[in-house]
């Protein structure tokens, strides 16, 4: 049996780190995501797949050993949600913060431009958010994004069954 995500939170991370993830894991719990164990290109770290209907939402990575500084991290999944301007303006501020800009990694191909909650990029990673060692300060912002995807996806099955 594979491991809950809550376990290994428990096994490394530590005081507001833990709690911060453990709030974060529990609202998606609590909306219905699949947090799903990557056994796929991933499967050798703590990598886990954040669904809504089979459909991804985004990316929780927690101690990875290529990137010791960072404790845990949380990737939005692209999405057109996040063009939208008619977000708060401090969810905007701190999404802002968080625009993934290309590393040069290869997943991406070099990245592109990008509409963000009304502001324009360039270079920005096909994942958009990047959050590395999230706070309870960045709760509201991680919140919105799983929001705003989550209904993207409920907006798409609309859609499709009208058809």
């Amino acid at each position: 049996m594979t491991k809950q995500i809550e376990n290994y939170i428990a096994e490394n991370l530590t005081d507001r780190a833990q709690q911060t993830a453990l709030e974060f894991t529990n609202y998606l719990r609590a909306n219905e995501l699949e947090i799903v164990k990557d056994q796929g290109y991933w499967k050798d770290k703590i990598y886990y797949l954040i669904k809504f209907r089979n459909e991804c939402v985004c990316f929780i990575a927690i101690k990875d050993p290529d990137e010791p500084k960072n404790l845990w991290t949380v990737w939005s999944d692209d999405s057109k949600a996040y063009e939208a301007s008619d977000v708060e303006e401090e969810i905007k501020n701190i999404a802002w913060n968080y625009v993934d800009h290309c590393g040069k990694c290869g997943s991406c191909g070099g990245g592109k431009h990008k509409i963000v909650f009304g502001k324009h990029f360039d270079s920005v990673c096909g994942c958009t958010f990047r959050v590395d060692n999230p706070t309870a300060f960045d709760l509201p912002f991680l919140k919105k994004m799983v929001e705003l995807r989550k209904n993207e996806i409920l907006n798409n099955v609309q859609n499709a069954t009208i058809c």
